[in-house]
């Protein structure tokens, strides 16, 4: 690609920036071209310099990110749209009923704080995988009461968003069996959803007296149709049917969520098929192979989908761009149908040549500077980090940076990846496209009508070397005549980009050093005895000491607490001891709740009690 008509861009450029100062003439016509010396015969190819590369990022325009608000955020709003959790992730979902009642007798009136939150419409989803409350986990029993230290204070009933719900969240908590106002007929069909109650009792150690918990789900979420499981379409065996929901399954793989949200999401209205969510178009409206292909390397390269959009401010087009996205792909608009292209090693199907073009081609002869990364601080949404978005390690390339003299760098999200290596793939995927030339437009004879957008050709024009070019955009004119829009494809990136290895960030903190050295010989010494007990003396040397931990032993024995002090101790008597026994004592620090080592003062002989009149033995026998 590095000869690619260089001559001929040479010259062109040169008489753009003479005309314009900035770029190609946009009235420059092939006539005008040809008469400056380019070289290329018969009105074939016309090289412009900056419009069209600007053209390109049009075609290729960045989906924005989620707009309904965060995941992670536990909020009621009454304007926010529907969520619409997909695959694997961690959602504190959308209050949508919060009551207060009255649940025990013993304690304050309204003493349960009562939230209804959905977690996912458009169910049913693939279940509950686990449940946090300020970051801690927290699990239930059968009846839905909290195992552990919440027992008798929390309480939680979950379903799954069946249409038709068989019945309505419930659990009781004290004498409560529902909530103020929920009834049997508030089943909430088709919604993930959750009923959470929390008891107000200052006399439990944990009784809620900073307000909510932060609550955290972990859920599987909507299931999707497979066209690889469906009998009834080609090469595709199982029960799947796309217009059947219940015959759907949960999966994780960007493409078929695609495909999913294309078809849209539906219930049953009056007998009739309502659209909730999605584009809502039918299967034939829908290039099908396309979302397979992509389905089948997605599989292959590990690429999975996760995270939560909404059904507003989202529109259903960005959504459909956020899911490709995950998979390295972008949605296509091929006449009245809906097609993907995915990023992958394609072969090329054919050679387009100086007689297959009919009247002017047109191509960038270079990707402009301003358009060109070589640098990408890739966002995804971390496990890691709760959940959170965050920036992941820097993916660049250094021979990028060389060429163009400085590092240029972006920070691109990509809200719907949840892992930092598939985040860097697309990070480099995107630092090689951004240097793709293109686009260019080739007008070409009725033979090619065959060829779709995804499709590669070589362009093979004299006095160049031969240019892959993957096709972007197709338009059918009256004559017959099908012009394509498309850009170089340089094979070398695909295996550039899944060889990408990605970091995540480290947790955010402080580190502090956790060693705590033992106390010195002179700051603790025995400075008496006798009596079965032992007195030590002396004083704390470490300024990050919070507390001193002294103990005992027989000597070779097992050591016994003899208490935790203040650092301001400076005596310390350890009694009940065994007279005629040969102890050791130890002394620990222990700082942000962590001992250090320990200080073995001694063996201490405690002597034996002589009393008045012979040994205690003898006393005890004369009385």
């Amino acid at each position: 690609m590095g000869k690619f008509l260089r001559a001929a861009a040479m010259i062109v450029g040169a008489v753009a920036l003479a005309f314009t100062g900035i770029g190609l003439a946009a009235g420059l016509t092939l006539a005008t071209a040809t008469s400056f010396g380019i070289g290329v015969s018969a009105s074939t190819l016309f090289l412009a310099s900056g419009a069209l590369s600007i053209g390109a990022g049009l075609l290729t325009k960045r989906p924005s990110g989620v707009g309904g608000g965060s995941q992670t955020q536990f909020s009621a709003d009454p304007n926010a749209g529907v969520p619409y959790a997909m695959g694997r992730t961690a959602t504190a979902g959308q209050i949508v009923v919060r009551r207060a009642a009255d649940g025990f007798g013993s304690n304050a009136k309204n003493d349960l704080n009562d939230l209804v939150t959905v977690l996912s419409g458009c169910g049913p989803i693939g279940g509950f995988v686990s449940f946090t409350a300020e970051k801690e986990p927290v699990t239930f029993d059968a009846s839905g009461n909290a195992i552990g230290k919440y027992h008798d204070i929390m309480f939680q009933d979950r379903q799954l968003g069946a249409t038709p719900e068989t019945s309505a969240l419930q659990v009781t908590a004290g004498s409560s069996a529902n909530p103020t106002g929920w009834t049997a007929s508030h089943k909430l069909s088709g919604m993930a959803a959750t009923l959470w109650r929390l008891r107000y009792d200052s006399k439990k150690e944990v009784f809620f007296q900073s307000g909510v918990p932060q609550p955290l789900w972990l859920i599987d979420g909507v299931r999707c149709y497979d066209p690889r499981k469906d009998s009834t379409f080609p090469g595709g065996s199982g029960s799947h049917r796309w217009d059947d929901e219940s015959t759907w399954e949960w999966t994780e793989n960007p493409y078929l969520h695609a495909l999913t949200w294309c078809i849209g999401r539906h219930v049953i209205v009056a007998g009739k098929r309502k659209r909730i969510a999605g584009l809502g178009a039918l299967l034939d409206q829908i290039i099908v192979p396309m979302f397979v292909e992509g389905a089948n390397i997605a599989d292959a390269n590990g690429w999975k989908v996760g995270g939560v959009v909404y059904s507003r401010p989202d529109t259903k087009w960005n959504v459909l761009k956020l899911i490709l996205q995950a998979g390295a792909g972008q949605p296509l608009r091929i006449g009245a149908r809906i097609g993907c292209l995915v990023n992958t090693p394609r072969v090329s199907l054919a050679t387009i040549t100086a007689a297959d073009i009919v009247g002017d081609a047109q191509l960038a002869r270079a990707a402009p500077l301003r358009s060109k990364i070589n640098t990408v601080i890739p966002r995804y949404r971390s496990p890691a980090h709760e959940w959170e978005i965050v920036p992941g390690g820097e993916v660049s390339v250094s021979a990028y940076i060389e060429a163009d003299g400085d590092r240029r760098t972006k920070e691109l999200e990509y809200p719907l990846v949840q892992n930092a290596a598939q985040a860097a793939t697309l990070a480099r995927y995107d630092i090689e496209d951004s240097r793709e030339i293109g686009p260019g437009t080739f007008p070409l004879k009725p033979k090619w009508l065959n060829y779709a957008p995804g499709d590669c050709l070589t362009l093979d024009l004299p006095d160049t070397d031969n240019v892959k070019l993957l096709l972007l955009q197709r338009a059918i004119e009256t004559d017959s005549i099908v012009t394509f829009t498309a850009r170089s494809e340089t094979d070398a990136k695909h295996a550039a980009a899944l060889a990408q290895a990605g970091s995540p960030p480290p947790d955010a903190g402080i580190v502090y050093d956790t060693t705590i050295d033992p106390p010195g010989v002179p700051e603790w010494a025995v400075s008496g005895g006798g009596g079965g007990r032992i007195v030590l003396s002396g004083g704390v040397d470490n300024g990050l000491a919070d507390s001193v931990i002294f103990e005992y032993r027989e000597a070779g024995g097992d050591w016994v607490a003899a208490g935790i002090e203040p650092p301001t101790i400076t005596e310390k008597v350890i009694a009940g001891l065994a007279a005629g026994a040969t102890y050791e004592v130890g002394v620990r620090y222990r700082a942000r709740g962590q001992a250090g080592g320990r200080l073995v003062v001694g063996p201490v002989d405690l002597p034996v009690l002589e009393l008045d009149g012979g040994t205690p033995s003898d006393v005890l026998a004369r009385e």
